[in-house]
């Protein structure tokens, strides 16, 4: 047995089908006992209904638009004009600003970028080195990198390991988490120091390991 409709439009187009059926083919559906009368003046009540809820929905929308237009079209330009009156008028003078429900503007925070992320040697050859790493990740105590430095240090490969080069800015990297590194010296151990920075300042250094070419 075919399953009954369950939803609302459904069961009102069943509702329509039979209605019309009883109708057309009176002669197989006699009335009685088939007395389609009171389920046709209930689709009618029902069709009229959602007629009704259309219409006041309708209505509804456009009154919706009329209130966003008054609220964000026309109080807002006008109370950001105000606005911009008081605070020439008293700076951020909390208790005069306070008088109309302002507040002082928030120190505007300028934040140096955080610590450069996965940093490794992905190729090395014949005074030749690859770098590359990620951007550091996005919070709310860091800016956004501007540019990547990379320093270098040197240093004898035998014991006692003394410094040769001290880490020092050595190249600058625009808009790319990826250096190739050329004329590299031989036989000393290097080790490679990102460092992300903005117009406020350096991050922490990332260090790569080292390495002997």
């Amino acid at each position: 047995m075919p399953e009954f409709p369950r939803r609302k439009n459904d069961i009102l187009v069943q509702a329509a089908k039979m209605v019309r059926g009883f109708v057309d083919y009176a002669a197989d559906y006699p009335n009685p006992p088939f007395d389609g009368g009171p389920l046709a003046t209930i689709v009618s009540s029902a069709v009229n209904l959602i007629g009704d809820r259309q219409t006041k929905e309708a209505a509804y929308q456009d009154a919706l638009e009329l209130e966003n237009d008054k609220i964000y079209h026309e109080a807002v330009p006008e109370m950001r004009h105000l606005e911009r009156l008081a605070r020439d008028r008293y700076g951020d003078d909390p208790a005069k600003l306070a008088e109309i429900g302002l507040e002082p503007k928030a120190d505007r925070r300028f934040l140096a970028p955080g610590i450069v992320r996965g940093l490794e040697v992905a190729h090395q050859g014949a005074g030749t080195v690859e770098i590359d790493w990620k951007a550091p990740a996005r919070t709310a105590a860091t800016g956004d990198p501007k540019v990547y430095k990379i320093t270098r240090e040197t240093r004898n490969p035998e014991p006692p390991n003394e410094a040769i080069e001290a880490f020092g800015t050595w190249q600058t990297i625009e808009f790319t988490t990826k250096a190739i590194i050329l004329n590299q010296p031989r036989g000393v151990e290097i080790r490679y120091r990102i460092i992300a920075s903005n117009n406020n300042g350096d991050g922490p250094p990332m260090d790569a390991e080292r390495i002997v070419l």
